[in-house]
């Protein structure tokens, strides 16, 4: 509790010499100030932590429901295909069979080869 008491002294008499009261701060009075810098970036970067930590949650938590939504809406879309008679792997048209390519119009005139 004293050291609270004598750190808020030395930092209320800092503030009244200003920046040119520096040279004039005697080595405790600067290992005080140093650790009250210290105590306090160490809060700031423990409460960015904190903040970062919870974003990164929040959005793990919305890919995990975006996830769930596409393969809902993929299982949807299957029903949908099916019901329309189209292919499962995502063709526009149903899957067509093989069919005979028609003969060249040279190929069609031309005279069986005669076997003798």
């Amino acid at each position: 509790m004293q050291d609270n008491t004598a750190e808020v002294e030395v930092i209320k008499d800092f503030e009244q010499r200003g920046l040119h009261g520096l040279d004039t701060l005697s080595l405790e009075e600067l290992q005080l100030l140093t650790e009250r810098k210290r105590k306090q970036l160490h809060f700031e970067a423990t409460e960015k932590k904190a903040l970062l930590e919870s974003e990164i949650s929040s959005v793990d938590e919305k890919i995990q429901e975006l996830s769930a939504r596409k393969v809902a809406l993929a299982e949807e879309l299957e029903a949908v295909r099916k019901s329309l008679g189209l292919a499962a792997s995502g063709g526009e048209r149903p899957a067509r069979r093989n069919q005979r390519k028609p003969k060249k119009s040279a190929e069609a005139q031309l005279p069986p080869v005669s076997e003798t």
